[in-house]
């Protein structure tokens, strides 16, 4: 899944309802909207990303609102009330989507947001119709044809569905932050392909059961394609249905066989690979931490400091000190990451 060259982010602020209209539609849906409360207290604010295939953002209303499109037509949506309750309508369902269930919209059907009476936060997440698609017929091996019938709720407090809200909320967390990892492939490209591969896993559709099966076996020979793919070019933005691409088979067929030939998956062995080269780095020219982490696409810098101790046993603060030191024998110890 690619998105454009450079994510478009948007803060925005108002107590022009209008306005706020316009933001939300631009980000999100065209739409109608109408303030249900005194219009002089109106207030609207959004921070969001636009990553081409995806949109993430976080929208609060000072007070109550309705909200009607049209047919969404080119694209899926899944919102999440962050305070109270938001009545909504997808079609001919009506859902009441809270922090526990969020509510999902297809793109064969009108939808209607109803709240909050005094104030409230709401998350929302579109995926183009032709990015969760061909997501879908990459896991399949096999194309898709029409809209998916995705049910209209994901329970976020059962396991499955914590997991995907957990790789969501790092997604929102960039929106508020556009100075930091939102402008690097490496870090977005698979962000995106885990959010939209997760919901696909986490909602209900026909396909589901499908999905749970297990894949044709993959051979050694061709995970060690993609092995190789990732030694050439550790720094490509890699996402998993590239490296099954590399590999000539489908993307759970490669997860399937990394786990049973490797013991891991293939995005925590792209990981692998470029903490042994961030190592190496701060081991041969030493550096500031967090530029090295940065430059190989580890956003979250008390985490690489975790991974590059347990894999090499000592700090990498350490070892950029130690830049240069004849004798140093952690460099050839093979990784011992926690997977």
């Amino acid at each position: 899944m690619t998105g454009p060259a450079v994510p478009r982010t948007v803060a925005t602020t108002t107590t022009d309802p209008e306005h706020a209209r316009a933001a939300c539609g631009e980000v999100f849906f065209p739409h109608r909207m109408t303030v249900l409360h005194d219009r002089r207290d109106f207030a609207m604010s959004l921070d969001a990303i636009d990553l081409g295939p995806v949109a993430a953002g976080v929208l609060s209303y000072g007070g109550e609102v309705l909200i009607e499109t049209g047919e969404l037509a080119t694209a899926y949506e899944v919102n999440v009330a962050l305070d109270g309750v938001l009545r909504t309508r997808s079609g001919s369902v009506d859902v009441c989507a809270s922090t526990h269930t969020a509510a999902v919209y297809r793109p064969d059907g009108a939808s209607r947001l109803h709240g909050w009476a005094d104030g409230g936060r709401l998350f929302g997440l579109k995926v183009e119709r032709r990015a969760l698609e061909a997501h879908l017929a990459v896991l399949l091996d096999r194309p898709v044809r029409g809209p998916v019938a995705l049910a209209p709720t994901i329970d976020l407090a059962a396991p499955e569905g914590r997991r995907w809200w957990s790789l969501v909320a790092a997604l929102a967390g960039l929106a508020s932050d556009p100075r930091g990892f939102a402008t690097d492939p490496r870090v977005m490209r698979p962000l995106l392909d885990a959010v939209v591969g997760g919901l696909l896993h986490t909602v209900g559709h026909p396909e589901r059961e499908a999905l749970a099966r297990t894949p044709t076996a993959v051979g050694p020979r061709s995970v060690r394609r993609a092995v190789e793919a990732v030694a050439a070019c550790p720094e490509h933005p890699w996402t998993v249905a590239e490296l099954a691409a590399a590999a000539g088979v489908s993307a759970r067929g490669l997860q399937d066989g990394f786990r049973r030939h490797h013991g891991t998956s293939p995005m925590a062995h792209v990981r692998e690979v470029r903490l042994r080269r961030a190592h190496d780095e701060l081991r041969e020219h030493g550096g500031g931490v967090a530029a090295v982490a940065a430059r190989w696409g580890f956003t979250h810098l008390g985490r690489f400091a975790r991974a590059h101790r347990e894999a090499f046993g000592e700090a990498p603060a350490v070892t950029a000190r130690r830049a240069g030191t004849a004798g140093t024998d952690t460099a050839d110890r093979a990784p011992r990451i926690d997977r």
